[in-house]
């Protein structure tokens, strides 16, 4: 348990502590801060840690593990998971067993970046304009990040009641010796709406960089973050806003399906760049060897053959295994599937402002948004529009499409845990070794626990 975290600040890289030193105790070495304007923003732009570009990931993987998006063989279980990766797998109460939690590690070392830029403004020479932009970047990227973390570490959010459940630590500061507060759920998705609005006020509309924020993206999370309080009319609202910025979709009709990573472009220069509107990589620490790997992960013959055969979809997420089908459809950053694309991406919005609009009583144009989106994802000629259902119809359609579209996006244990709040009586299920493993709706283990060095208040 004694990895090193390093986090060097003006130089981009890190001083070293422990990760015990990193979440409660007090460091060997102080954090150097930057001094000028570039510091700041090379910083920020430090997208290995603030993006995970490395291949590592920044994005916590346990929702994702514990998903339905797929399974694993009992020999790869038994042969290639360590007994935290299993329990992972299995929903265990208490899963951990001495193996470092990077989905708790890695947000809070990139959070603390952006409260080193957040906190120390003040200190530079810089126009109005230009520490406006600073601020703004860093508060979406903190927004961003504690969102990640509520999304596994924290109850879901309850809409209409108090939502005083403890949830995660807010840490807002840059001192590495803050002690750790619980916050309530309604105080966590406080901060982030309030930083994310805030945010959006000075970040420019969109930009050539899909790992910096943008306007776009603002309103991107701030629909995917009331989409996860079940409040369908800001939902809604900040999905419009965002595709009134840019609304484009890629015709998956001109993309080469016999290319092995055919999603993929370096640094997503590639045909899918347009449609991601920010760039993040979930965790895929290559020594921790998640249930969510794609060498074992393989896909459910349900979820595969929920797909028509004229869905392009079928031919471009997933290729044929001996064993089964696997998933090799991710937006990545680069020519590898080492972690899968968890940001925000044009689709999704489209899906998100669907589903509202159907909510919100707008069954006929909620399914023109799922018409346009679909018409590009099928061969050219074959689709045949969705019109003429009623709205529990409608919602159906739009929520098995939504599966469809954004697996292994991160998002699939979010959206079960708001569906069974809103009554989807979702009961997960898997088969190991011959045991049976049920997680019923509303089950405390949809909340992963802290890690077991973390002592909060």
């Amino acid at each position: 348990m004694k990895s090193i975290i390093k986090l060097l600040i003006i130089s981009l890289l890190f001083s070293g502590c422990s990760k015990e030193e990193f979440l409660n105790e007090k460091p060997k070495d102080s954090l150097i801060i930057p001094t000028t304007l570039v510091h700041f923003q090379a910083l920020l732009d430090r997208d290995a840690y603030l993006n995970g570009t490395n291949g590592q990931g920044v994005t916590p993987q346990l929702g994702e593990s514990g998903a339905d998006n797929f399974y694993l063989l009992d020999a790869d279980f038994n042969a290639n998971l360590r007994p935290q990766m299993q329990n992972y797998y299995t929903w265990d109460a208490q899963p951990y067993t001495g193996v470092e939690v990077l989905d708790w590690l890695y947000p809070y070392r990139a959070i603390l970046a952006t409260n080193t830029v957040l906190n120390h403004l003040d200190k530079i020479a810089a126009s109005q304009a230009d520490l406006n932009y600073l601020k703004a970047q860093a508060l979406f990227h903190r927004a961003h990040l504690f969102y990640q973390l509520a999304q596994v570490f924290a109850p879901p959010y309850r809409k209409g009641t108090a939502n005083d459940e403890k949830s995660i630590p807010l840490r807002m500061t840059d001192d590495i010796n803050e002690d750790l507060v619980k916050s309530t759920v309604s105080e966590t998705y406080s901060r982030i709406v309030g930083d994310l609005k805030e945010s959006v006020q000075y970040l420019k509309e969109n930009n050539d960089f899909p790992t910096r924020p943008s306007k776009q993206a603002g309103y991107a999370l701030l629909s995917r973050v009331y989409l996860t309080m079940q409040d369908y009319m800001e939902a809604e609202k900040y999905a419009d806003s965002c595709l009134a910025i840019t609304d484009f979709l890629l015709d998956y009709n001109l993309i080469n399906m016999a290319l092995t990573e055919p999603l993929t472009g370096n640094n997503q220069s590639g045909i899918i760049k347009p449609e991601v509107i920010y760039w993040t990589g979930m965790l895929a620490d290559p020594y921790q060897y998640y249930p969510t790997t794609f060498l074992s992960a393989l896909i459910p013959d349900q979820l595969y053959n929920s797909y028509a055969d004229s869905d392009l979809r079928k031919k471009l997420f997933f290729e044929k295994r001996p064993n089964g089908y696997r998933f090799r459809g991710t937006y990545n950053y680069f020519s590898t599937r080492s972690n899968y694309f968890s940001g925000l991406a044009v689709d999704e919005i489209y899906l998100n402002r669907a589903e509202c609009r159907v909510r919100n009583g707008k069954v006929s144009t909620g399914l023109d948004d799922l018409n346009h989106l679909l018409e590009r994802r099928w061969e050219k000629g074959k689709y045949v529009p969705v019109e003429n259902l009623s709205q529990a119809e409608a919602l159906k359609a739009i929520l098995e499409e939504r599966r469809k579209e954004l697996i292994f996006r991160g998002v699939r244990w979010s959206d079960l845990r708001r569906l069974n709040i809103e009554g989807g009586d979702i009961t997960l299920e898997r088969t190991v070794n011959g045991n049976k493993y049920v997680l019923p709706p509303n089950d405390p283990r949809w909340t992963w626990p802290f890690p077991l060095e973390v002592t909060a208040k």
